[in-house]
């Protein structure tokens, strides 16, 4: 086993990961594309600690895990948490281990706890799958408590038969909603762009998902991604990373010549995962996210990829999902330690906080779109 530190030696361990990658199923999150463009965005906060686990030459588990200084809450101490590489709003944990070597991958996680360099390990969200119960498992004794729930359940549409096929599961109230926005579109003078391959054009096409992200609910609750330099430039190297090999598509939705609504999609197995998805509130009554949403999904069938995670839970989002998937939150820490007392607590405010956030929502989000 090995904990790989230095970003500079990744490169090399591109076609062994990709291998593992393949065998394990595992999602975008954990690609070396996603990881490489990280370290762009981000490295000069972090470190990586990538758990890497070798049998006869041949990598059979995986931890793409980082250290960086962030607060529990905002506002709250600071504290060296071990996570996922980049913001648990934009992704889960996964867990790479290929068949039969779940034990590696536990093995891993023990390792990177039994460093020094870290108070916390915040595993959110984290798939259910694979070597999951085992890391949960090895987490649970000695010096070790971890805490778990349920964080968050996520719409999974299937379109493996066509995206018409698809729509037809639907009710007849919902099918009409989308023709109805489809048709307000229609009156304007409007543009649906994708970008599938690098290129000029696509990176105009990224641009203006970007400054669709700055222009809406999220920028004024510090959760876009279009207007820290830092996030801008995470998602220019992952486009860059993605999209060469054909794992990336930005949806792009123009009205009367101003940018209205974006997706961005990333794509793993026979499934494509929605990312981001940002409307301008300015267009609401022509429903520019839902007129995204059905892009998206209908992209992805032509595609001839099987499903749509949609990575999240909105009214609208749940009656195109056909099942759902839910990720769990793991946060693990040393028995009695200050991070386990700031946790402790933590959980007792945890009422508070989400009415808190709550109140905040209802003040600056506008009705949304999604809403029938």
């Amino acid at each position: 086993m090995e904990i790989v530190t230095d970003p500079g030696a990744l490169e090399a361990l591109r076609p062994a990961w990709a291998e593992l990658h393949r065998a394990s199923g595992g999602g975008p999150f954990s690609s070396m594309g996603w990881i490489l463009a990280w370290i762009a965005g981000f490295g000069n906060g972090a470190r990586p600690r990538i758990g890497c686990a070798w049998r006869d030459g041949q990598l059979v588990a995986a931890l793409p895990l980082g250290v960086n200084r962030a607060p529990l809450w905002k506002g709250g101490p600071r504290l060296r948490r071990l996570s996922m590489l980049c913001s648990d709003r934009a992704g889960f944990h996964d867990v790479l281990a290929a068949p039969g070597h779940g034990r590696e991958a536990a093995g891993l996680m023990e390792n990177l706890l039994a460093a020094r360099d870290w108070d916390v390990a915040d595993l959110t969200p984290m798939r259910v799958a694979g070597a999951y119960g085992r890391i949960r498992a090895a987490t649970a004794q000695g010096r070790l408590r971890n805490r778990q729930r349920g964080e968050i359940r996520a719409g999974v549409c299937r379109h493996d038969d066509g995206w018409e096929a698809c729509l037809s599961r639907r009710s007849r109230d919902f099918r009409k909603s989308l023709r109805s926005g489809r048709r307000a579109l229609a009156k304007t003078e409007f543009q649906l762009l994708t970008a599938t391959k690098p290129g000029p054009a696509a990176d105009r096409i990224l641009d203006g998902a970007l400054t669709v992200s700055a222009r809406t609910w999220k920028a004024r609750m510090g959760t876009d991604i279009g207007t820290d330099t830092g996030t801008r430039r995470f998602f220019q190297a992952l486009w860059r990373n993605m999209s060469a090999s054909g794992t990336m598509a930005v949806h792009l939705l123009v009205i009367d010549g101003r940018e209205a609504a974006s997706c961005i999609c990333l794509e793993a197995g026979d499934t494509s995962y929605g990312l981001i998805l940002d409307f301008d509130e300015s267009f609401r009554k022509i429903s520019p996210g839902r007129i995204m949403a059905a892009t998206c999904i209908e992209t992805a069938a032509a595609r001839g990829l099987h499903y749509t995670n949609m990575l999240r839970s909105t009214p609208f989002l749940d009656r195109l999902a056909d099942d759902f998937e839910s990720f769990q939150r793991l946060r693990i820490c040393r028995r009695y330690g200050y991070a386990d007392l700031l946790l402790t607590a933590q959980e007792l405010l945890r009422p508070v906080g989400a009415r808190a956030r709550k109140l905040k929502q209802l003040r600056t989000r506008k009705r949304s779109a999604y809403v029938s």
